[in-house]
């Protein structure tokens, strides 16, 4: 009987997952218009923050619990999904387009938070003191999204704007971001029991099973820009969200647990699985550049406002998700061990 309910609250937690996530893209696409606001900007604010609160929940409440694993594992291993797992399988199932913005400002910026917070977690202890330093990064960060929200975003042309009000469109956003929260949430709970059944290690379970759970409004998220074709909200979701992960997932937790310490393995393994996923990210983006004007996915002829944009095609995101399909062996084997 246990096992059926796992089964059913997963099977009911992806349902709403993908309906949810799908009307969402719409919504904010909506109220980004009314806003005046960029698709991209609403991307790395409201869709990547909201798909990112789960991951916040999970990591402090595991924090306030004690078990440290599984609220430092649940950061990592949601950037490392993100990147190998999310945005690799949208690249594969619809050829990706990185703007321009994402390519001179999101992407270094991303690596410099990525950078930044392992040098914080090299001494193998997440201070209260670091907790504040990252939660202050955090709040600069959102005051750059602030001074950047105009709208320059390439996908504007193609929205689908509904016919809602604004008020309605932030009311239904904040209720499709619960929907998000909740079914994820649900497939958390059904997934990390059977794991614990099976008496796996509270640092896997954060880095796979949970991570993969809290990861997966991102991925209904990114999939559903990708299909109505929105490939800047599908870049800023993914990069948003690793920015509030490293940012605020692991702020908050050390910030009320009063510091968590970090197995070594998790810097030497995790760590450099996470570095070395998004600078993989940042080498296919920058050597797809092409200063042409075609859309070698589609073969359609793109506006000069596209020219210089990077076309990743769909063997280069099937690399990623081949690092990550190695990554997870490597987590398997540890699991075994």
């Amino acid at each position: 009987m246990e096992i059926l309910s796992f089964v059913a609250a997963i099977a009911v937690g992806f349902v709403i997952l993908s309906w949810s996530a799908d009307r969402l893209i719409e919504v904010a696409s909506t109220l980004a218009s009314r806003l005046g606001m960029s698709i991209l900007t609403i991307g790395m604010t409201i869709v990547a923050f909201g798909t990112s609160a789960p991951e916040l929940l999970v990591s402090s409440v595991a924090a306030l619990d004690g078990s440290a694993g599984i609220a430092i594992g649940n950061a990592l291993g949601s950037n490392i999904i993100n990147i190998g797992l999310v945005l690799a399988l949208c690249g594969v199932i619809y050829p990706l387009v990185v703007s321009r913005r994402i390519i001179t400002r999101e992407l270094p910026l991303l690596g410099l938070v990525v950078a930044f917070s392992l040098a914080l977690m090299l001494d193998g202890d997440l201070s209260q003191t670091d907790g504040f330093i990252l939660a202050g990064a955090l709040v600069a960060y959102c005051y750059y999204l602030a001074r950047h929200s105009g709208g320059d975003s390439e996908d504007d042309e193609e929205v689908v704007i509904l016919s809602i009000s604004t008020a309605r469109a932030v009311v239904e956003s904040l209720v499709l971001l619960a929907l998000l929260m909740g079914s994820s949430k649900l497939l958390v709970w059904g997934a990390s029991e059977l794991a614990r059944s099976f008496g796996i290690s509270e640092v896997i379970i954060g880095l796979t099973v949970i991570a993969f759970g809290t990861s997966l409004p991102e991925m209904a998220a990114a999939l559903a820009s990708a299909r109505k074709g929105l490939f800047d909200l599908v870049m800023a979701t993914v990069i948003g969200s690793n920015i509030f992960n490293l940012l605020g997932v692991l702020a908050f937790p050390g910030i009320l647990s009063g510091g968590l310490k970090i197995d070594s393995l998790v810097i030497q393994r995790d760590g450099l699985a996470m570095a070395g996923l998004t600078a993989a990210l940042a080498i296919i983006v920058v050597s797809s550049l092409s200063m042409g004007n075609t859309d070698k996915a589609s073969g359609s002829t793109l506006s000069l406002r596209r020219a210089a944009c990077s076309y990743i095609p769909r063997y280069k995101s099937a690399i990623l998700l081949a690092c990550f399909a190695g990554y997870m062996t490597i987590l398997g084997i540890s699991a075994l061990a």
